[in-house]
């Protein structure tokens, strides 16, 4: 299932959840959109260009928008993408413990804001993410906030906003955009690690589950806070 060595306990008063790849069964939601509308291509091709350093994150995402606006893709269409998604194995049994636990949760992600609407009847505090804009049901922009390596911050300001301290909060994410996060929360658990996570990393994390089956996270949190 995982490797880690437990505290005798954390004052667990908060969770944040990355969501691509964690609570979402799908990797990328930028890729995935990339995918559904014929794109990827041109995203590959900026995505080695903002990784070379070419390109700043707002004009990858602004980049990335224009491919899908140039195909004619709508609101509608993006609805209809969320409303398709699936959520990982577990994340139900998670998220209805969490809500049950009375402990407020958060999403930080990457992705795409307008892809979180599988979480919304788990009534989370924040989701903090890149959002889509729209004029009268047509693409238009897209407002960029949540970079590869600005989780540290958001996790900040979200707990913050939740009226808790980042030592009372556990963060579960799989990504190397999540290390920053790892590094301020006050309990890290990495989720089914993505190939690209970085091996520095695995010294801010406190857990590591390899089984995709989000309950074992639940059965984790639920420990430490013993």
């Amino acid at each position: 299932m995982g490797s880690f060595d437990h505290p005798v306990s954390v004052d667990v008063r908060a969770v944040a959840f990355d969501f691509d790849g964690t609570l979402a069964a799908h990797s990328g939601g930028w890729t995935l959109l990339h995918e559904l509308y014929g794109t990827t291509a041109s995203g590959d091709e900026r995505t080695a260009a903002y990784r070379n350093g070419d390109l700043s994150f707002e004009a990858w995402c602004r980049g990335n928008v224009a491919d899908w606006r140039d195909r004619g893709v709508t609101e509608a269409d993006i609805e209809r993408a969320a409303d398709a998604l699936k959520l990982t194995a577990g994340a139900d049994a998670l998220l209805e413990w969490v809500v049950e636990s009375d402990m407020p949760f958060s999403i930080i992600s990457s992705g795409v804001t307008d892809l979180l609407t599988p979480i919304q009847p788990y009534g989370p505090e924040l989701l903090v993410s890149n959002d889509l804009r729209f004029d009268d049901n047509r693409l238009v922009g897209v407002e960029a906030n949540v970079g590869p390596d600005d989780k540290g911050d958001l996790l900040e300001r979200v707990c913050a906003d939740m009226g808790v301290s980042t030592a009372e909060t556990v963060y579960v994410g799989d990504a190397h955009t999540d290390v920053e996060a790892f590094e301020v929360a006050g309990y890290a658990i990495l989720f089914d690690p993505d190939p690209r996570f970085p091996d520095s990393g695995y010294e801010l994390v406190d857990e590591v589950h390899n089984e995709r089956d989000l309950r074992h996270v639940r059965d984790a949190i639920a420990d430490v806070m013993d």
